[in-house]
């Protein structure tokens, strides 16, 4: 049996951003006013929309069908580096980020009779990734991978399993994951503007006498403002 090994369109990216910049590395043909005696330093700030996947929440072991996750926003802050020795293709990032949607599962039954669930998720998050730019002086496409924690709260929620109901606000702190792609654009030397899409994902597990529980994923778009020196 032949297996097909499929390569996340992320990594290829990256792979392909590395390849260019080697071929023109070995040409003389990077861009030379970069600055070559020390490592890239930035940072800066964004907001942006979140696009959930609608996937049930889980209550007493039992998914809540229908569960809807509404789409709202967010914002965060980063700061990152791209050492001169990988010549400023291969970075590092670490970010902050704040979410919340509003999340209701009508009711429905289930195996103990009547079951419904809602809340409210705000969840902040800090990540650590790895990332591969094009250098250029201007515009700096960029994508990369990471991974970090993500603490949630539920709040206003409100669940009923058959006799059992839970209410009142909940807190977890789940490993989560990301990956993304964007585009840096330099207004001044300094100054840069970039457009970005992240996917992220967390579970999220709370405690209580149902244990609710959300697999999330979600869509980001963002936009942002930074300084590079």
């Amino acid at each position: 049996m032949v297996s097909i090994i499929r390569i996340p369109p992320v990594a290829l990216l990256l792979i392909v951003c590395f390849a260019v910049h080697v071929v023109q590395a070995q040409e003389g043909t990077t861009d030379d006013s970069l600055p070559r005696t020390g490592p890239e330093i930035y940072g800066g700030i964004f907001v942006f929309g979140s696009l959930p996947q609608n996937r049930n929440l889980n209550v007493g072991g039992e998914a809540l069908p229908s569960t809807r996750i509404k789409n709202a926003g967010g914002g965060g802050f980063r700061a990152g580096v791209f050492p001169a020795f990988t010549g400023y293709v291969v970075g590092i990032q670490a970010e902050s980020f704040g979410l919340g949607h509003e999340v209701t599962a009508p009711a429905s039954m289930g195996s103990s009779g009547i079951q419904a669930g809602r809340g409210t998720l705000l969840a902040w998050t800090t990540m650590v990734s790895l990332l591969v730019q094009y250098p250029g002086t201007q515009f700096k496409p960029y994508a990369g991978i990471g991974a970090g924690w993500s603490s949630s709260y539920l709040v206003d929620t409100q669940f009923t399993k058959g006799p059992v109901t839970q209410s009142g606000t909940l807190r977890d702190t789940s490993p989560a994951f990301q990956y993304f792609a964007g585009l840096r654009t330099h207004v001044t030397e300094s100054v840069f503007v970039f457009g970005e899409y992240k996917y992220f994902a967390s579970r999220y597990q709370w405690s209580g006498s149902l244990e609710p529980s959300l697999d999330f994923r979600t869509h980001i778009v963002a936009i942002g403002v930074g300084l590079a020196f």
